[in-house]
């Protein structure tokens, strides 16, 4: 036969579990980064005024809830909080969403931060599910303890236990923040990229784009006048003279392109 206690409270364990260890990273994640969350409730509506405050209060509560999910004793208080939460998270994205509105929800800090969507409001439904399920049990029957077998450990056992899981933390951290440094270099890179689109810093594009567009080098250069960037009118005969180059050739080192000049086309200037 089918053990329904068994499986019940296999659940239990597992909903709380489960809820503890996402509030526990969430806090933790959004009180690395307050200003992120901040502009992340600003961005759901919530008064300039106040969202200073609530971007640490809201870590703080899920911080709490966290904790609270893990003893027998204060596992439903925890169930009831991390349902008030995500019911309220259900709510806000629910109604951004509907009036067109795609916040950074911010949910994991610089962990993990997009766009406010479908998927984070059905990811918030199924927890917020996992936590009614715990409320629905009753204060009575929350599942077994998650930490009674902490009781039975030795002193020396005990001290492992605390620097296992702190060598983890720490590890957890350096990942995380490695993850950080990566994506923040990938980010000033693609903004170099946006500031110098051409393909070197040698000026090759503009060169090849002036062979292609302009006069071969040697070629007679036809009679013009145009203002040098100083003021100065200066002719084709007045140029060469200057640069001692002959009167009908032109250099490569005495052109520019003219930014002002119309589509398709590529005067040429003499260089200051």
């Amino acid at each position: 036969m089918i053990d329904w206690a068994a499986i019940t409270a296999v659940g239990l364990v597992s909903a709380r579990l489960l809820l503890s260890v996402i509030f526990l990273v969430a806090a933790g994640a959004k009180l690395a980064d307050p200003a992120g969350g901040r502009q992340a409730l600003i961005g759901f509506g919530v008064p300039h005024g106040i969202a200073p405050a609530l971007a640490i209060a809201l870590p703080l509560t899920e911080l709490a809830v966290a904790l609270a999910l893990i003893p027998v004793s204060s596992a439903w208080f925890g169930a009831v909080g991390a349902l008030s939460l995500l019911l309220l998270f259900v709510v806000a994205i629910g109604v951004n969403l509907a009036f067109g509105r795609t916040p950074d929800c911010h949910c994991f800090g610089q962990l993990h931060s997009a766009p406010a969507g479908g998927s984070t409001l059905m990811r918030n439904a199924v927890m917020a599910l996992a936590a009614g399920f715990l409320v629905w049990q009753g204060r009575l029957d929350p599942g077994p303890s998650l930490v009674s077998w902490f009781g039975d450990l030795t002193t020396s056992e005990r001290v492992a236990l605390a620097g296992g899981l702190l060598g983890l933390t720490l590890l957890a951290g350096q990942a995380a923040l490695l993850l950080q440094i990566l994506r923040q270099q990938g980010r000033i890179l693609l903004r170099l990229d946006a500031l110098d689109p051409r393909p070197n810093s040698g000026g090759t594009a503009i060169q090849s784009q002036a062979a292609i567009a302009g006069l071969p080098l040697g070629s007679a250069a036809p009679g013009f006048r145009l203002d040098a960037l100083d003021g100065e009118r200066m002719t084709t005969g007045g140029l060469a003279r200057q640069h001692q180059t002959g009167p009908s050739t032109v250099h490569q080192s005495q052109l520019r392109p003219v930014p002002s000049a119309p589509a398709g086309s590529w005067p040429l200037a003499a260089r200051a």
